[in-house]
């Protein structure tokens, strides 16, 4: 019965999208018209722009969990014949992640994330985590002032971006410099993709019912044992969960996923990425 269910309500969600899709890209080809074909950094405005117009009235069906599993897979390919649009649309949960830039918030470091970064170096045997430590803090912060010798890396590099960490390409070159500073290459084994995520410098929740298994692992809950919140009910677990935010969807509370659009229209190929909160609608870290 709950299946059935289910899948009337996916079929519900795919019949509205389809007609958005539709209705938005009717309306998008007038624009089209009215721009050269060849200006693809136009075409990725308008199209990210229809593409923000669905998923804001998308969202307001995600009520539940599972619908959030809906929502999460996306939206259907889609091909427009009249305008030879080729899309596809890819959602991503960034809330079952730890946002690596709560690591310091209003000038105060989060013990908790600080200890989540010690528990990584713990868990892939990184030989300096206060030096790791540092130099994500001293990329996060707006001072460059070093916390240990070498590790404000917009000193040894003036072309480094300060003042948060902005995506995992940023990121991997703190990796990299860490790697290079101490010889120490076991942190290029670190998963960070499933572990981390670039939000704003804020304390975010964390979906407890859709982590990694390696990200169970880091905060020290059992592998074994965990299959999601429910799986919170021992002493130590509920610790742990307080410290992290754990806590299960909830369209009254902030939720981050990370949208990429992949696009083809009169032989031009590009794509589109940014962050979007769910009950906000807000949009960041936009790159077209």
């Amino acid at each position: 019965m709950k299946k059935g269910i289910a899948l009337l309500i996916t079929i519900g969600f795919l019949t509205i999208l389809t007609a958005l899709i539709g209705y938005m890209f009717s309306i998008s080809q007038k624009s089209f018209d009215e721009v050269n074909k060849t200006e693809t950094i136009n075409q990725s405005s308008i199209i990210f722009a229809d593409v923000k117009a669905i998923l804001d009235s998308y969202v307001k069906k995600v009520k539940d969990s599972e619908d959030l599993d809906i929502f999460l897979a996306g939206i259907p390919p889609f091909y427009d014949q009249k305008s030879k649009l080729t899309l596809h649309v890819g959602i991503e949960s960034l809330s079952n992640k730890i946002n690596i830039n709560s690591l310091l918030v209003k000038k105060k470091v989060n013990k908790h994330i600080e200890n989540f970064i010690k528990n990584i170096c713990e868990t892939y045997n990184i030989l300096d985590p206060s030096f790791l430590v540092a130099l994500i803090l001293d990329t996060i912060d707006d001072d460059e002032t070093s916390r240990q010798a070498l590790s404000e890396i917009s000193i040894e590099n003036i072309k480094f971006s300060n003042s948060r960490v902005v995506d995992m390409n940023h990121f991997e070159k703190i990796v990299d410099y860490y790697a290079q500073t101490t010889q120490d290459t076991n942190i290029k084994r670190v998963p960070w993709g499933k572990l981390i995520y670039f939000g704003d410098k804020q304390k975010t929740n964390i979906d407890c019912d859709r982590l990694s298994k390696e990200l169970v692992n880091v905060l020290r809950l059992q592998v074994e044992d965990f299959f999601g919140c429910d799986s919170l009910e021992n002493e130590e677990s509920k610790k742990i969960a307080i410290d992290y935010s754990l806590k299960p969807y909830s369209k009254n509370i902030s939720y981050f996923v990370q949208v990429t659009i992949l696009y083809e229209i009169d032989s031009i190929e590009d794509n589109i990425s940014f962050d979007y909160d769910i009950k906000t609608n807000e949009v960041s870290n936009v790159t077209l």
